[in-house]
């Protein structure tokens, strides 16, 4: 369906379309293709752009033109700032002023809405409900109420009529993003329509309040073993996808540094447990808080802290996990072509020049050689890296995007904390422990256990139908010889493990024997001998073991 089918998309046009032009950004009408259409219809506003525009640097202007479009492109531009991949950090510094703000609506317009939620009258659930809103935002309204049960909780409460404006907006970008991508070669390469579908995902979860409860029981869950974070309590029998009933918390905003340090706080702890936080949500958990700025903290007493906010999470797989890792380790062991390798794998199809992109590599990991890794400023070397993306003209996978962002934004939450704050230091054992685990002899045998038996299911998988091109590295191979293959990788598998006990009972008979450990016979451990004995035996065993097996596939 053409954007201008419909008179009320029309006139949305019109009006997103003058805001642009208010604020100086006719060429980027014309850019979308929108141009065309408008002059054709008559309806193109041909308008001079004020002198105070002229001064702004252009993303100060397309922030304010961001603000007046409303909260759809309020929360369009909160999502842009996530994308350091594909705007310099002075359009982000920019799109992260953009306020989620608007004027509260009288709480008697609200009241209907909270009884269709509940499905009963109000009182039957709340003793009292303060008119007067704690917060007020494009999408809900924040009040405090006392349960029935004189429980302190508060009320975010979908304002009406929203869900269908946020819908119709986002039915007119995707209309827009297909004709900038179709019109304009320098914008397709920013994925127009893809950005536009992740922010429609992002966005319909925000929509639904339960969503949001739903992110912070999860948390809540992975983070039962950590006793000073706070995650605020769902009250699931008043929630609903429109109203969202949560624990009042009562702290101390993390911005408020005089009252922290009233409070007699330590300011350089509650960093590093912020830190600590994210980092194991990231790295550990998969399942992170997307936008840890300090507005979504409260200090509380004993150096706790309360998140709050699950509106916007990353997830991010294993292998996702892994590949930070190794780009973390290929720049602490100077590895340019490791990191190369997950980057360029993060293309998407699209054409790399891997040598000039390890090249580049090799000039960004340079400037940290000799660095420890608790000494290594992530935000700046992930910086380094996703100005190397946009030179390439490579864009992060959304998932990995959040992520960066997530870790810059927390690093500005430590330093209004504590100056000399360090968001790597936290990640060090973390990193150090999945880096153990990735390169375990453990984890190399499941892997080539698993490999094996894919190489099976190949075997045995159906032939392709009659005339369809055989693809595969399967095709034309005898499944005779990949049965042996498989079972020489089994046996490779065995033996490895094989090895490792070996060596463990070989230094485990050392110790004992250094440490004269009882029992003893003239002054020998005998357990220590036995088992050293016994693993010489079965060393000098493998080693004719495998002299045989050698001479076999000679």
């Amino acid at each position: 369906m053409s954007i201008l089918d419909t008179g009320r998309d029309l006139r949305r046009l019109n009006e997103l379309t003058g805001i642009l032009l208010k604020y100086g950004f006719g060429d980027m009408i014309r850019r979308l293709g929108l141009a065309g259409s408008f002059e054709q219809a008559g309806k193109l506003v041909r308008q001079t752009v004020d002198r105070d525009m002229v001064t702004m640097e252009p993303g100060e202007r397309l922030r304010r033109a961001l603000e007046e479009m409303g909260p759809t492109f309020v929360k369009l531009g909160q999502i842009l700032a996530t994308r350091v991949d594909l705007f310099p950090m002075d359009w982000i510094t920019e799109f992260e002023k953009l306020q989620d703000t608007a004027r509260p609506i009288p709480f008697e317009t609200l009241l209907p809405r909270i009884e269709k939620s509940l499905g009963y009258p109000v009182d039957k659930a709340f003793s009292s409900i303060d008119p007067t809103p704690l917060g007020v935002a494009s999408i809900g309204q924040v009040h405090r109420a006392v349960t029935r049960n004189g429980e302190q909780v508060v009320l975010k409460i979908q304002k009406p009529g929203i869900r269908s404006r946020i819908q119709s907006d986002l039915r007119l970008l995707d209309q827009i993003a297909k004709l900038a991508a179709d019109n304009s070669v320098e914008i397709r390469r920013y994925r127009p329509v893809d950005l536009v579908r992740e922010f429609d995902r992002s966005l319909n979860r925000e929509l639904d309040f339960s969503s949001e409860s739903r992110n912070a029981d999860r948390i809540r869950q992975n983070m039962k073993s950590i006793k000073w974070l706070v995650v605020p309590k769902v009250y699931w029998e008043y929630t609903s996808t429109s109203l969202s009933v949560q624990e009042f918390i009562d702290g101390i905003p993390s911005r408020q540094l005089d009252r922290i340090e009233d409070a007699g706080l330590d300011r350089k702890l509650i960093a590093r447990r912020g830190a600590m936080v994210a980092w194991k949500m990231a790295l550990e958990d998969g399942f992170f808080h997307a936008d840890p700025h300090p507005g979504n903290f409260l200090i509380l007493s004993g150096n706790r802290i309360a998140m709050l906010d699950y509106g916007m999470v990353g997830k991010l797989t294993r292998a996702r996990q892994e590949q930070m890792v190794q780009i973390m380790r290929s720049v602490v062991m100077q590895e340019p072509e490791g990191c190369a390798a997950v980057l360029a794998s993060w293309s998407d199809g699209i054409p790399v020049k891997f040598e000039q992109m390890t090249a580049d590599i090799e000039d960004i990991i340079t400037r940290y050689y000799g660095i420890p890794l608790a000494d290594l400023d992530a935000a700046a070397l992930l910086l380094d890296i996703t100005g190397l993306l946009r030179n390439h003209d490579l864009i992060l996978p959304s998932d990995i995007a959040l992520l960066i962002k997530a870790i810059i934004t927390l690093e500005g939450f430590g330093r209004v904390l504590d100056p000399s704050f360090d968001v790597m230091s936290e990640a060090e054992p973390l990193v150090k422990r999945m880096v153990r685990i990735r390169y375990s002899p453990g984890r190399l045998a499941r892997s080539l256990g698993m490999r094996a038996l894919d190489m099976v299911d190949r075997i045995y998988a159906p032939p392709p139908a009659q005339g369809s091109p055989r693809t595969g590295s399967g095709a034309g191979i005898d499944p005779r010889h990949l049965e042996r293959l498989v079972a020489r990788l089994e046996r490779s598998q065995y033996r490895l493990i094989q090895t490792w006990l070996t060596v463990a009972g070989i230094l485990c008979g050392s110790l004992l024997l250094a440490g004269r450990v009882a029992p003893t016979l003239w002054d020998i451990s005998v357990f220590g001998l036995l088992i050293l004995m016994g693993s010489g035996v079965w060393s000098i065993w493998m080693m004719l073991v495998a002299r045989r097996h050698l001479r076999e596939w000679e």
